[in-house]
């Protein structure tokens, strides 16, 4: 029973070393470069995985997109609420280990339906990791430093999706000069098999780095006087703390699905390149890997910093509206980006449009982070990530694949199977997010209350 008077004021603990917590969100930065890697790599095989299993684009699209998402999504609800109660340090330990096997595995497939399997795994392994980070980077920082970290994180996104595709390029200079290695007990794996094996066995050494994390003191409660020993809150309580904000939380949810279905429809860009300009598969990986690697990484920073510069000027709804408005000036560039007449003018505008869906996708992420307390914030976490993956994942390859190949009927039109996806979604998500922005102002200014100053 606590003595503790209701009104009874609750003496903060002091935030870990700065330097530490900025450790701590580095090895999250590296472990999202490394999902990312795990995750993106099949983009850049596509072709050499039709060839060798005999596949279509739309298969394709299932092991980019639903084969990995349908548990990556779903499970992530199960495994906040198991964030809320136990160690984050340790589920993001497990989860890295086993999505580095299980991109290792998709090298040992033979078949479709094992390399569907071994998807799948790896979606469950990288469920995992953002609702932990989500969860424990703001425990760290005090809240306006929690919001430049909360954007550094998704820097991991850009940084690796853009390595994933250098890499990939390089690999398949391979796929041309070698016919496949003997190994024992396994046989002869062609060059995509060996891809994934060694892409995915280092994740193991980053799995063993993350045991030096130190779980931090929960905080940001709604009610102050809960300690977070306290019993974890139920998952019907996140859901009525959602639906009492629901045009806020609607908003933000649907409008990051944008991002995430234009971003991940771009796992077909190498393959636009090589049927609309003759770009070969390495070149292609080269041209979009260096423009993740650089504008991504580099939008990330900017959304961050005039996040950061606007709260600190009095503007709660900061993240929100560079959110809205990168939105807004991305859409021309990404709409452009595939009617472009060569693969030079296509790289010129794919580079401002990769730059605002990383300002997009880091502010998103921040302004999410920015209105959940404490004891819901791993599960809000993982229900906007559920919602988000759900639509990009189900959305962004398999209906730019089955354009092509059920409406347009040629292969040689993706390019403008990725143009109608574009101009639908980014019209249909920019108009959910001005119409939320209000709603949005409301609950940020409610959170304002939950925090230490």
């Amino acid at each position: 029973m606590n003595d503790r008077p209701p009104d009874a004021e609750v003496a903060p603990a002091p935030y870990p070393r700065r330097a530490y917590g900025w450790y701590v969100v580095f090895l999250l930065i590296v472990a999202y470069i490394v999902a990312f890697i795990d995750r993106g790599i099949l983009a850049l095989l596509v072709q050499p995985i039709k060839e060798d299993l005999g596949l279509s684009d739309v298969q394709m699209s299932w092991l980019m997109g639903p084969a990995f998402g349908i548990f990556y999504a779903t499970l992530g609800i199960p495994i906040a609420v198991l964030a809320d109660r136990h160690s984050r340090r340790n589920i993001i330990v497990i989860g890295v280990a086993l999505w580095s096997l299980a991109t290792a595995a998709c090298g040992l497939a033979r078949n479709y339906a094992g390399l569907f399997l071994a998807r799948m795994m790896v979606g469950v392994g990288e469920a995992t990791l953002s609702p932990c980070a989500y969860s424990i980077i703001p425990d760290y920082f005090p809240r306006q430093a929690a919001l430049k970290a909360v954007g550094l994180y998704t820097m991991g996104q850009s940084i690796g999706a853009g390595i994933a595709f250098l890499l990939g390029g390089q690999v398949v200079l391979m796929v041309t000069q070698a016919s496949g290695v003997d190994w024992p007990l396994v046989g002869t794996l062609k060059p995509w098999q060996m891809t994934f094996i060694v892409v995915g066995l280092p994740g193991l050494v980053l799995a063993l780095l993350m045991l030096t994390i130190r779980e931090p003191v929960r905080r940001g409660y709604l009610n102050q006087a809960r300690s977070a020993s306290g019993p974890a809150r139920p998952v019907s309580e996140t859901f009525r703390f959602l639906a009492g904000r629901w045009k806020t939380f609607g908003a933000l949810f649907l409008g990051n699905s944008v991002v995430t279905t234009i971003g991940y429809s771009y796992f077909w860009l190498p393959s636009v390149f090589q049927r609309t300009w003759d770009v070969d598969a390495a070149q292609a990986g080269i041209y979009y890997g260096s423009v993740l690697a650089t504008c991504g990484p580099l939008g990330v920073i900017t959304g961050s910093k005039l996040s950061e510069y606007l709260y600190q000027r009095g503007k709660l709804d900061a993240p929100y509206t560079v959110f809205a408005f990168s939105i807004v000036g991305t859409l021309p560039f990404a709409i452009a980006m595939p009617l472009a007449g060569s693969a030079l003018v296509a790289v010129a505008l794919l580079a401002p449009a990769i730059f605002g869906l990383a300002v997009a996708s880091a502010t998103s992420s921040a302004a999410m982070v920015h209105v959940a307390p404490a004891e819901f914030r791993a599960q809000v976490s993982a229900i906007y990530l559920l919602v988000i993956s759900l639509i990009g994942l189900f959305v962004g390859p398999p209906s730019v694949a089955m354009l092509t190949d059920y409406f347009f009927k040629d292969e040689m039109m993706i390019r403008y199977s990725l143009l109608v996806v574009t101009v639908v979604i980014g019209a249909l998500g920019l108009t959910i997010l001005l119409m939320g922005r209000s709603h949005y102002r409301a609950s940020a200014k409610e959170a304002e209350g939950w925090h230490e100053k």
